[in-house]
């Protein structure tokens, strides 16, 4: 057991603790006024994406031991090519965090940034809410017991329909109408086994690109597991991870939802080799 390793879990837990506390104060306090009719619900859940950006942000800069690279950050593309798609590799809970913590701001609220979650997520003590209503989030309502968050059976991706088309038609006016952003992870769930490369993306979850020509983005996350072992109740330990953000491709007429998903398969898979060699966390390896 390495002192200064377990050291930094253990401060890497306080800071975590303290800083979902206080980002679940802030968006229930704005969720109190919306409930008030004081602001619009679209500003409530922006305010809430907002607050877990900088809050997240803060948080890893309290945790040093975590040294952070990034390449090729394309914001200014993605601010500019909304409505947008963004696509993430998961293979550990850090993912979220590193993620959130590098949206700008203004990205926020520009391009309304919502994120499609288990439903299991948003029941999650006080920061459930955050995470998930609060933020205005897209909930999967898988119908095994722990899929797509890393538990139960994790290759049944099987879901409600009645009440996932809610959220689909939901995603339909947020790419639609206001022209939004929404990240999500492809895989389905967390990925078991990422030095073996992406697992298959879910095809269903190209619906909405494939019919609206809607730009694709990969923000490639490498490291993460480093940071936060996928089967560690707590991470914090020392190391480098990286993330990338850039265009992957742009749908073309007539293409399918499944097309759509083995194109964007096979460049975020470039992607994610490349940003492991550039990082040196290990050729090939995603998390």
């Amino acid at each position: 057991m390495n002192p200064l390793a377990e050291l930094c879990r253990v401060w890497f837990a306080l800071t975590l603790v303290l800083m979902l506390i206080v980002v679940g104060i802030l968006t229930h306090t704005a969720d109190l006024v919306y409930n008030l009719g004081l602001i619009a619900e679209l500003t409530r859940q922006d305010f809430a994406v907002c607050t877990a950006a900088i809050f997240f942000r803060g948080f890893l800069l309290a945790n040093p031991q975590i040294r952070i690279k990034q390449f090729d950050m394309d914001w200014a593309g993605l601010a500019a090519s909304c409505p947008a798609m963004v696509l993430m590799n998961h293979a550990s809970f850090f993912d979220f965090f590193l993620f959130t913590a590098m949206l700008p701001v203004s990205v926020c609220r520009t391009g309304h940034v919502r994120t499609v979650m288990s439903a299991s997520l948003t029941k999650i003590p006080i920061v459930g809410k955050s995470i998930g209503d609060h933020a205005g989030s897209f909930k999967v309502f898988f119908q095994a017991k722990g899929a797509g968050f890393g538990k139960g059976d994790a290759t049944d991706y099987s879901v409600d329909r009645e009440k996932q088309q809610a959220e689909t038609d939901r995603m339909e006016h947020h790419i639609s109408e206001l022209k939004g952003v929404i990240a999500f992870c492809p895989e389905g769930g967390m990925n078991k086994t990422p030095e073996e490369g992406l697992k298959p993306f879910r095809r269903g979850s190209f619906a909405q690109a494939a019919k609206y020509a809607t730009p694709i983005y990969g923000a490639v996350l490498t490291g993460c597991t480093a940071a936060w072992p996928r089967d560690a109740k707590i991470g914090g330990y020392p190391c480098t991870v990286g993330i990338s953000l850039t265009q992957i491709l742009v749908p073309t007429a007539g293409m399918t939802p499944a097309e759509l998903a083995d194109a964007a398969q096979t460049a975020m898979q470039s992607q994610v080799t490349e940003l492991a060699g550039r990082c040196g966390t290990g050729k090939g390896k995603v998390a």
